[in-house]
């Protein structure tokens, strides 16, 4: 699996054969075959496991938080270093493929679920007690997920991470208005963000 995942980060999905994956792993092509027999299979077998390392590394590193640390900032930081991680680009990879390829798309929608469902709960548990109950917190995690995976492909595509530091302060300090934690006057452009 794991030369399944640097095949398509390092090469792409067109390149990532079956023949691609053996010789990166050393392997005689009937045993990859055996366990896959074709190269669906193992894109799928691909998928299962980026999801999975998504969802455990997600864990680790939000268990890592200081317990002082603002947690809003911190669900930001958290989402930002996943969705520029290599697992997030090797998924992408899927994404795209999964467009004109019925079974992957299938599959990477259940995965996909999987994840996201992983996701809302490593950030509810790190938000703590006060935004579990908060009925808003479903909905802005999700909406941070894809406001930063846009800022993501944008930044993948023009590397201008300056901006996109900007772009990441703004949402944390709009993220704690429509959380209720600032008010909304905060969001005006040139306020320094408060303590959240």
């Amino acid at each position: 699996m794991e030369c399944t995942a640097d095949s398509l980060l390092e090469r792409g999905y067109a390149a990532t054969t079956i023949s691609e994956i053996q010789e990166r792993a050393g392997l005689a092509r009937g045993t990859v075959q055996h366990h896959f027999p074709t190269r669906a299979e193992l894109l799928v077998a691909a998928t299962t496991h980026i999801v999975d390392a998504r969802i455990e590394r997600f864990a680790r590193e939000a268990e890592l938080l200081a317990p002082t640390e603002d947690r809003i900032q911190a669900l930001v930081d958290l989402a930002w270093r996943d969705l520029n991680s290599p697992v997030f680009f090797t998924a992408l990879e899927l994404w795209v493929a999964a467009r004109t390829d019925a079974d992957l798309r299938e599959v990477l929608l259940r995965e996909e679920q999987r994840l996201l469902d992983g996701i809302r709960a490593v950030y509810t548990g790190m938000l703590g007690p006060e935004f579990a109950d908060d009925p808003r917190t479903a909905t802005l995690v999700e909406m941070t997920v894809d406001v930063l995976t846009g800022l993501s492909l944008t930044a993948m595509l023009q590397g201008t991470l300056g901006e996109r530091e900007a772009i990441l302060r703004r949402w944390k300090r709009a993220l704690a208005v429509l959380f209720g934690r600032l008010p909304s006057d905060e969001l005006l452009e040139g306020r320094p963000i408060a303590a959240v």
